[in-house]
């Protein structure tokens, strides 16, 4: 990480990961990723809902932070802006929504969790990690290898907490939400609808929208130089 221009010289980027990934998931980003504050890295690895896991963050979290969410962890960095917008210098937002879950998807949660009462927990599947990737990279070793290891690392009770998560309804609470935020998003994302990312932008009041081409949902993983770009573009404009 490098010096640039950024609001205060006190800003610290906060990275909140996604469902089932660790402080890992940021390493390809971090090279030449430029802000002259810290970089604090928490993870969801406790609370059952989203709002807990907020404050749980909020708990230790210094005021003038830029918030940086991946999917699950976009869902906690939008509420942690719309409980304490004071503490924002920002927002980055990345391959998430806005958007609740579906009753399809939590009666799927449920049945996996079911699932695990009787079969071990052995990470997630292959089906699961490939499709979180874009299709030219399904079967790309290092990628899978990393995925898994993270789902590894954090284990069955994290696994079952994120996956009895609710996601409420986030769109009412995006006009409150009045700190700059950059959205990006993925062209071929399979578990992101591009509508959403566009809703989410559209919502808030000072956002950007980027797509990162030839991408799946694991943007900081796939496509961690172009992500770097546009978030330190972004960043040396705030001032």
């Amino acid at each position: 990480m490098s010096d640039a221009a950024f609001p205060t010289p006190m800003t610290t980027l906060v990275f909140i990961p996604g469902f089932m990934c660790d402080a890992s998931l940021w390493q390809a980003l971090l090279p030449g990723l430029r802000f002259p504050g810290q970089g604090q890295f928490v993870d969801l690895n406790q609370g059952n809902s989203i709002d807990e896991m907020a404050d749980r963050i909020l708990a230790s979290m210094p005021s003038n932070s830029l918030l940086i969410g991946f999917s699950l962890g976009g869902y906690v960095a939008r509420r942690i802006a719309f409980k304490a917008p004071d503490k924002l210098a920002g927002l980055i937002l990345l391959n998430t929504s806005a958007r609740p879950s579906t009753l399809a998807e939590l009666e799927r949660n449920q049945q996996q969790i079911k699932m695990l009462e009787v079969f071990p927990y052995k990470g997630q599947t292959q089906t699961a990690l490939r499709r979180a990737l874009h299709p030219d990279r399904s079967d790309n070793p290092a990628l899978l290898s990393q995925l898994q290891a993270m789902s590894l690392r954090l284990g069955k009770d994290v696994f079952i907490r994120q996956l009895a998560l609710v996601r409420e309804d986030g769109h009412p609470e995006l006009p409150h939400i009045h700190c700059p935020a950059l959205v990006i998003a993925s062209r071929q994302d399979q578990m992101r609808k591009l509508e959403e990312a566009e809703n989410l932008a559209n919502g808030l009041p000072h956002a950007q929208l980027h797509i990162v081409e030839d991408c799946g949902h694991m943007s900081v993983l796939e496509q961690p130089d172009e992500v770097r770009r546009v978030m330190n573009r972004w960043i040396d404009n705030l001032n």
